[in-house]
């Protein structure tokens, strides 16, 4: 039995009193439409119409069930209209994940033109460590290398360069380390959660080297590195979209460029498309062009 459909056929043969009337309204053939009320009265073990030579009646517990089964369809049916202009309005919130890396010079221009665009999509706006995406809720994340998320749709947004900087003062007073590993004769603030700045920094120069570094201070907001650097209180590594202004107006300086790794690739991740709502499928068209150039792919599977 479909509850739904067959409370629908119901009240359309209370409002028609006509068998044949309510198979013509609901597109069916009236034995089917004879069957469906027959196999809906045993359900309830009871007579819910009275046919007569001329129309049909409602028995006591028929109009009962009329009466129950009209606000829930009228509900269903303003679900359903409900449900469709979710389907195509830009409204409602969305939940951007970035893993901690990412530079926010990147991402908070991109959710500011967003946002002028369509005032009615609210933000929540995450930070989060790396680990797998099918642990955490989000309608789109952006992520710097590889995703091996299965099941998730991946598209390339930018390319995103890391930097190791200090003040002039810094370096003046501890001098300027020639290697990644005279970094341990350093204070290197380090970013909780990050990839690129956290406990360990990758390097490369013809191989890649990955360097434990210690320092004073370690906090989970880089903004606050970014400040206690700017205050000649240790070496910073980050995304250089944040610190491109100080390292324009050479408040920080840029150290071991020789052994910074390529560029790492940040992609847009989301469901598939099909299961999007419009406020979702809006953004991520939006990001690929505001990044200019963004191409989608699955994972191998």
């Amino acid at each position: 039995m479909n509850c739904l459909a067959d409370l629908r056929m119901f009240s359309e043969i209370a409002r028609s009193q006509s068998m044949a009337s309510a198979a013509n309204r609901l597109g069916m053939a009236p034995a089917t439409i004879s069957g469906r009320l027959k196999a809906l009265e045993d359900y309830y073990g009871m007579t819910l119409v009275r046919r007569t030579t001329r129309s049909l009646l409602l028995t006591e517990e028929g109009r009962l069930l009329l009466e129950r089964a009209e606000p829930v369809l009228s509900g269903f049916a303003d679900l359903e209209r409900e449900m469709d202009g979710r389907r195509h309005a830009v409204e409602g919130g969305l939940v951007v994940s970035c893993a901690t890396d990412i530079g926010r010079g990147h991402v908070l221009p991109l959710v500011h033109a967003f946002a002028r665009t369509h005032p009615h999509v609210k933000f929540s706006l995450r930070y989060d460590p790396p680990g797998s995406l099918n642990e955490i809720h989000f309608d789109a994340a952006l992520r710097a290398g590889p995703v091996k998320d299965s099941g998730l749709t991946i598209r390339k947004l930018f390319t995103m360069e890391t930097v190791t900087a200090a003040t002039p003062g810094y370096l003046a007073e501890h001098g300027i380390p020639a290697s990644p590993e005279a970094l341990g004769d350093h204070d290197c603030l380090r970013l909780e959660g990050s990839m690129i700045g956290g406990d360990v920094w990758t390097f490369e120069a013809g191989a890649q080297r990955s360097i434990a570094v210690g320092g004073r201070f370690r906090a989970s907001d880089p903004e606050t590195l970014k400040t206690l650097s700017l205050q000649g209180l240790g070496v910073l590594r980050t995304a250089r979209a944040d610190i491109e202004p100080e390292l324009r107006l050479g408040r920080l300086v840029p150290i071991l460029a020789p052994f910074e790794p390529a560029a790492a690739r940040v992609s847009l991740i989301s469901d598939t498309r099909r299961r999007l709502p419009a406020r979702t499928a809006a953004f991520i068209d939006f990001a690929l062009q505001h990044f200019a150039g963004g191409s989608s792919e699955k994972p191998t599977q």
